[in-house]
């Protein structure tokens, strides 16, 4: 019994990564250490967010008992055998430590369709109302002291007041305190507007503070817009996404995650800017108001699932 918690022991040590440098050079010529790096490894292969504890211990057990029934190390010149009783305790404990990281940092994911739009109160009751074909991340069981959540898309936030509040995204990161404010992202394209209080805007080499009224915009490199706003919340909310120096590419990506379409030869003209809107009601509707000011013409298939640009 004595060895096994030993082994226990430092299965927990290795795996939280709290061995010293000395002890875990000496834990790697032990002869514990390839059977843990083995149990490890098959510990690995579960993926998130399909896991079953008891499917995940069997595979761990069986695989290594049935290529070994016994497993014999040699240690001071002896050759002596690890019994699968040690075995299964040792697989037991990874399992538990391998769970209690699953459980601790599994996160909360929401997620919209074509033409979609869902409302997300956070723990904290903050809101979050977010656009059509776009994602979500956060942290539920650790919200309290973290205040980060992960975006794809767009989407509108009023956040309670509270500790530091921040939304990642692959273009920049943006920070607040307790505000109202509206994110988009796109490959190569970053729009945040402040409709309250204060935000906190980084991206690349670009540190900016927007006050209530003030919209930061950037395409790839470009000098960022600052400008002024009366509204008191996003177009999109009512039907309509308007732009203001948007790259083309970005706008009519907009319509086809509004129209659930194709667009066909979508990157002609992708670098031109476009300051207008379209509504999210009527497809031709929405691609004359677009592509007609910038002299595009266009076709749409008859069953509605492809926009050609010509």
């Amino acid at each position: 019994m004595e060895a096994i918690e030993k082994s226990e022991t430092l299965l927990a040590k290795w795996v939280s990564g709290e061995m010293t440098e000395e002890e875990l050079s000496a834990f790697e010529k032990s002869e514990d250490y390839q059977l843990f790096v083995r149990i490890s490894e098959e510990a690995a292969l579960f993926k998130k967010p399909e896991f079953n504890k008891e499917e995940v211990f069997s595979k761990i057990v069986s695989e290594i008992t049935e290529n070994k029934k016994v497993i014999s190390l040699k240690a001071d010149k002896k050759s002596k055998v690890f019994s699968l009783r040690k075995l299964t305790a040792v697989a037991a404990t990874l399992l538990l430590l391998v769970s209690t990281f699953y459980f601790l940092n599994f996160n909360t994911d929401v997620n919209t369709g074509f033409g979609e739009r869902r409302t997300i109160i956070l723990p904290d009751n903050s809101t979050v109302i977010l656009n059509a074909k776009s994602s979500l991340s956060y942290n539920k069981k650790n919200w309290k002291q973290d205040r980060t959540l992960e975006l794809e898309g767009e989407a509108y936030f009023k956040v309670a007041k509270g500790s530091k509040f921040q939304v990642k995204t692959t273009e920049g990161i943006i920070s607040v305190l307790g505000t109202q404010f509206t994110v988009f992202e796109e490959e190569d394209f970053l729009s945040v507007t402040c409709f309250e209080g204060k935000v906190k805007v980084e991206r690349k080499n670009v540190e900016i503070i927007l006050t209530k009224g003030k919209t930061f915009s950037q395409y790839k490199d470009s000098v960022p817009l600052k400008l002024g706003t009366k509204k008191v919340n996003p177009d999109w909310l009512k039907q309509e996404s308007s732009f203001v120096s948007a790259p083309l590419l970005v706008v009519l990506k907009s319509i086809e995650k509004q129209y659930n379409i194709k667009m066909i030869n979508l990157e002609l003209k992708k670098d031109q800017l476009y300051t207008g809107s379209f509504v999210h009601t009527n497809l031709e509707q929405a691609l004359e108001a677009v592509l007609l000011p910038m002299n595009i013409s266009y076709t749409i298939s008859d069953d509605k699932k492809n926009v050609t640009l010509k």
